[in-house]
């Protein structure tokens, strides 16, 4: 019988087993070519049902639609292999298949389904991880490790990946001491585990320590780079410290030196992650000169997909700032027929949140400062459905704060402010909070 390296049973040789585990762990590292690694552990085993499924789940969590020609052929040899496949390998084949239809939510009732009765599955545990996290759903992120934890072998390869996957859900549920303490000891056992680093990155800004987040970046830049799937994103981690300290011009430098060439890989979290700074640092008085052209260009590549909203609003950060008329419309014809024909978890986030949302940076980068705060304000607490983590989605408050007040609306601006200094006390807040005609001695200090 073969095993992988958790000593779940796998019906594959045992070279198509052995390329299994190495791309189990670049995707745990976000390192390497995971699918390219299954794709030769396929060619090699046309059998090999699981890294067949595997290789559909991991391009849709990736951004492709269901309907994507890799994904279509990945799930047909799935099906051609599973003849001789386990009841687990099996379920992970059905679980693609759901989210090829857009369910994600019930994909990953299957992956907790597996986990269960296998808690050392790596694949379930890291795929109901990446589905909950583009749901939004932060003590599932949290609650999901927790389960399985002890299961998994304290000497073992991976161990400190999930350490690092329990550091972030303890982050995202509010957890930050927790977090920052299971986070730094998934760093002491491998220095480059860069979600680890992420986790720790996250405590570090939601606790506005932003010098000392500064420092713990640069400081583990040569480690977290080699993570190249994640280099990108732990840099805008970098940026959010820095543009907190009105420090433009280090980030700028970074954007061309470390963004801008990574645009045309068409990776989609680089993408949002480029439409995300840019956004911010114009916020924050910034000029970002013409770089919003070819990162709208890339975007729109992707406007016709509609994986996700989070996705969806970033291309609408992007073509809405690059002046890119003709593209706002395809993207609000696109979303106009999505609502009509689409199907799936993410079309009914996308027409009861996203879409206002969308129509609310549209409407604040048309100068529509009003109509921006009308479309946002009811909907803010929603805005957890389109996904991404606490940090990710704080965007949207930022740009409510700033419709509010050019709109003149100052009364709504000192109220969303003096709520942001509460959470983020930082000095430039409370400056802004101070200019707004906040209450001068305003301190939680005394509390």
């Amino acid at each position: 019988m073969t095993t992988d390296a958790q000593g779940l049973q796998v019906t594959a040789s045992a070279e198509a087993a052995a390329a299994f585990d190495l791309a189990i762990s670049d995707y745990f590292g976000w390192k390497g070519d995971p699918v390219a690694r299954l794709q030769a552990a396929v060619d090699q085993d046309p059998g090999f049902s699981l890294g067949s499924s595997a290789i559909a789940a991991l391009f849709l969590l990736g951004g492709f639609r269901g309907d994507h020609p890799r994904v279509v052929t990945a799930l047909a040899a799935a099906e051609r292999g599973r003849s001789g496949a386990t009841s687990r390998e099996t379920r992970h084949l059905a679980a693609a298949r759901l989210l090829a239809a857009g369910e994600m939510a019930n994909a990953i009732h299957i992956w907790e389904n597996i986990l269960v009765e296998h808690p050392t599955d790596a694949l379930a545990l890291r795929f109901a991880h990446d589905g909950y996290f583009c749901l939004g759903q932060s003590l599932s992120i949290r609650d999901s490790i927790a389960r399985v934890l002890p299961h998994w072998d304290p000497q073992g390869e991976n161990y400190g990946y999930v350490l690092g996957q329990y550091a972030f859900g303890l982050e995202e549920a509010g957890e930050l001491r927790r977090a920052e303490e299971v986070g730094r000891a998934a760093i002491a056992r491998n220095a480059e585990d860069a979600w680890a680093i992420h986790a720790v990155a996250h405590v570090l800004e939601t606790e506005s320590r932003q010098a000392e987040g500064i420092a713990f970046l640069r400081a583990a830049r040569p480690d977290w780079s080699r993570a190249h799937a994640l280099a990108i994103h732990n840099g805008w981690h970098l940026a959010l410290y820095l543009i907190e300290e009105g420090r433009f011009d280090e980030v700028l430098a970074d954007y061309d030196r470390y963004v801008a060439p990574k645009l045309a890989g068409d990776f989609l979290l680089d993408l949002v992650d480029a439409s995300a700074l840019l956004w911010r640092l114009e916020l924050a008085g910034a000029d970002v000169g013409e770089r919003w052209g070819p990162l709208a260009a890339q975007w729109l590549t992707h406007v016709d997909d509609h994986v996700l909203l989070f996705n969806d609003l970033h291309i609408a950060l992007a073509v809405a700032r690059a002046g890119n008329q003709l593209g706002i419309e395809r993207l609000r014809r696109s979303l106009d027929r999505y609502a009509r024909e689409g199907q799936g978890d993410n079309r009914n986030v996308t027409a009861e949140v996203g879409r206002r949302l969308i129509d609310g940076v549209l409407a604040f980068a048309a100068g529509e400062y009003g109509r921006a705060v009308e479309f946002i304000l009811p909907v803010r607490y929603n805005a957890i459905r389109i996904g991404g983590s606490h940090a990710q989605r704080d965007l949207i408050t930022q740009t409510l704060i700033a419709a509010a007040e050019r709109a003149g609306q100052l009364s709504l601006t000192r109220a969303l402010l003096a709520e942001r200094v509460a959470l983020r006390p930082t000095e430039r807040t409370r400056q802004h909070y101070a200019r707004a005609g906040g209450v001068g001695n305003f301190s939680f200090n005394a509390i």
